[in-house]
């Protein structure tokens, strides 16, 4: 998850291609973590350190840890910690970035400080995405208005919704600041209602052809010349599985809400009369709107 979301930021940023970021996300699997980026991201290290000890390494014939708590960088313990967490797939992304001279190491530890900043990020929070901790991540990343109640609700929502995108279409996915909206305007709409004490409109929206039908087929696990009906179908069943579940958990808690049968509308223009929410998701061929709220 580490990897979905500062990849992203840096892409966002201009500081990676997607055509990098695509080709290290497809690499990243079975590497092995170097100890120095490991200690950055765990911020027992400064990247002036790690260069220190790697320089001392080009004339001494020892491993980094040695080296490390020999200058005095590392403890015993803190070593073990970074043994421990160094085959971990969610820091790999970055030494990936380094290796492939994208970001030096210094760049690299200030974008992950200006990360933290932008996105006003606790050390809590930061972790909680570092360790794929999803309903913290969307805790941080859903920041509604004061006056809307259903906080809770649509961070329910978010996670499961993210959780199923994880479980059966892919593995780096990322969200992005929660925006309130007055037009949605999108080429592509899947959308159903949630109906009990409030109305609820969720819906999936793109203008992207291929990010749905890429959605579609790994759902479906079939191919699909386009976005075709049969891709149309796909998604539906996505978000209805999805949003099933939600009402499903909504009753163990006493809260009943009937589910509306999902609806596709091509050139979408939606124009709520009160709150409404879409939530940017990035997955790996590219970014899927969330939409969450009240039409009216």
């Amino acid at each position: 998850m580490f990897g979905a979301f500062f990849g992203n930021y840096l892409l966002n940023k201009g500081r990676i291609s997607r055509e990098d970021m695509q080709r290290i996300l497809a690499h990243m699997h079975g590497e092995k973590l170097k100890l120095g980026v490991l200690a950055i991201n765990l911020n027992l290290m400064t990247a002036k350190e790690v260069e220190n000890v790697h320089n001392k390494q080009a004339f001494q014939n020892k491993y980094f840890g040695e080296v490390a708590i020999k200058e005095g960088y590392l403890t015993e313990e803190q070593l073990q910690i970074l043994l421990e967490a160094q085959k971990s797939e969610r820091l790999i992304l970055g030494q990936a970035i380094i290796d492939e001279g994208i970001l030096s190491y210094e760049e690299f530890e200030e974008e992950i400080q200006q990360y933290k900043k932008e996105y006003s990020l606790s050390d809590e929070q930061f972790e909680a995405i570092r360790d794929g901790n999803i309903q913290v991540v969307a805790r941080a990343f859903l920041l509604l208005e004061k006056e809307e109640k259903s906080q809770q609700f649509y961070t329910d929502f978010v996670t499961l919704f993210v959780k199923n995108l994880i479980r059966f279409v892919d593995q780096q996915v990322s969200i992005d600041r929660i925006q309130r909206t007055d037009t949605l305007d999108y080429k592509h709409m899947i959308s159903q209602y949630l109906i009990g004490d409030e109305t609820f409109f969720i819906g999936i929206a793109s203008s992207s052809d291929d990010v749905l039908l890429d959605l579609a087929e790994k759902y479906a696990e079939a191919t699909f010349e386009t976005f075709n009906e049969y891709a149309i179908d796909a998604c539906q069943e996505f978000l209805n599985v999805t949003t099933g579940l939600f009402s499903v958990n909504l009753s163990e808690q006493d809260m009943e809400y009937v589910l509306k049968p999902p609806t596709y509308v091509a050139n979408a223009i939606i124009r709520p009369q009160t709150m409404l929410y879409r939530v940017p998701v990035h997955l790996s061929q590219g970014t899927i709107n969330l939409v969450i709220g009240h039409l009216n």
